[in-house]
Formats: structure tokens, C-alpha cells, sequence
């Protein structure tokens, strides 16, 4: 069945739910993220920050699930857009989209899946199993028995994992910047990204 397309970005500010963290909780947050130096100090950080003990271990996972799994980059992005967009996270569309790009998603794959459709002609099989998994997980938090059949015959043990914790914490990433309807920026994704693999993280 085809889904609701997600909703234009606003060009109206939106007062936000939650107030910016200090300067220096957001120091904290990315010096204990182990993020480098001249990181930019989003809307998505500043929320973060607000804990930024458990903020730090957020952002370190989110850094492995990007660059240390067995995913290709291209498969890994699709099932982000899938994700987000069942989800109506509109602050990680906006920035997965640009990463998207750059690893090979084109303009169909992401008009289709920003109307929530999957077409063979665009998809994969492997691509479309993948996306029955994120489906699965955002509707119930639980895959049925047919979707991790087909997903295990598709994918390795390895890669099963890392999809279900790719999928499970953008499905968490999206309550959060949605609740407190975080202020859309523009992409700065794939400059944290590389700012990251040119420090200390470890890009495969």
C-alpha cells in the first residue's frame, strides 16, 4: 500500500520544544564523542548536549553504524530514507538525503521513497527485502517470521545485526528530533562525516 509522502520542510521558524544547551554542555557532549575538532554545533547536538553523557554514546554509535558495519553505503542510505520517512523524521531526511547522494542514491530512488514506494524498476531485491525489515521494525518493533526468513537469505549474520540497529536507532533518533521538533538545518552530515574519518574513527 502506498504511504503518505512526507510533509514539504516548513520555511517558518518553529519555536522549539526545548531550550539550546550551554556552550559548555555542548563542549562536554563532543568532547566526550570523540568527535574532532571543528565539528559543527548543530540543532540536533544542542538537543543532545542536554545529556550529554548519554548524548556522547549516541553519537559514537551513530558514527559506527555510518562507517564501521558491513553494509554497503549505498544499501545502508536507502534504508535510512526508508526509515525516516515511515517515521516522518524530516530533520534526518533532510540530512540523509545529501549523504544519499553521495554514495550512489539517485533522484527516483528518493522521490519514491520519499512517497513510501519501492518499485523492482528502482530497487533491488536485496534493496526491497531490506526495506520489508525496516517496515516490520518501525510498525512493530518486532520482524515476522517471512521478513527475517527472507532477510537472512539475503544478508549475513553479521549484516542482520547491524541492519536491525541501523534501523532501530534512526526509528529512536526520529522520536526525539520530532518530540521536540528540532529546527531543520542544512545538511552538514557529510561534513561531520569526514571531519571523523580523517581523525581518529576508523572508516572501512
Amino acid at each position: 500500500m502506498r504511504e503518505k509522502r512526507m510533509s514539504p520542510v516548513k520555511k517558518t521558524a518553529i519555536k522549539p520544544r526545548m531550550s539550546s544547551a550551554s556552550r559548555d554542555q555542548i563542549a562536554e557532549l563532543l568532547g566526550r564523542s570523540g568527535l574532532p575538532a571543528g565539528t559543527p554545533q548543530t540543532n540536533a547536538f544542542s538537543v543532545l548536549a542536554h545529556a550529554p553523557a548519554i548524548g556522547a554514546q549516541a553519537l559514537r554509535l551513530v558514527l559506527a553504524l555510518m562507517t564501521e558495519t558491513a553494509l554497503d553505503p549505498k544499501l545502508r542510505e536507502l534504508v535510512i530514507l526508508r526509515t525516516v520517512q515511515r517515521c516522518n523524521g524530516q530533520y534526518a531526511w533532510v540530512q540523509h538525503v545529501a549523504i544519499a547522494k553521495s554514495v550512489g542514491v539517485n533522484y527516483g530512488q528518493i522521490m519514491a521513497l520519499e512517497c513510501g514506494e519501492a518499485p523492482a524498476v528502482l530497487f533491488t531485491q536485496r534493496e526491497r527485502t531490506a526495506f520489508r525489515l525496516a517496515d516490520d521494525i518501525v510498525d512493530t518493533a518486532c520482524a515476522t517470521g517471512a521478513t527475517l526468513s527472507a532477510i537472512r537469505h539475503e544478508f549475513s549474520e553479521r549484516e542482520v545485526v547491524e541492519l536491525l540497529l541501523l534501523i532501530g536507532y534512526f526509528r529512536m533518533i526520529c522520536g526525539v528530533m520530532s518530540t521536540l521538533e528540532v529546527r531543520i538545518e542544512p545538511p552538514f552530515g557529510l561534513q561531520v562525516l569526514d571531519l571523523a574519518c580523517q581523525s581518529a574513527w576508523q572508516c572501512e
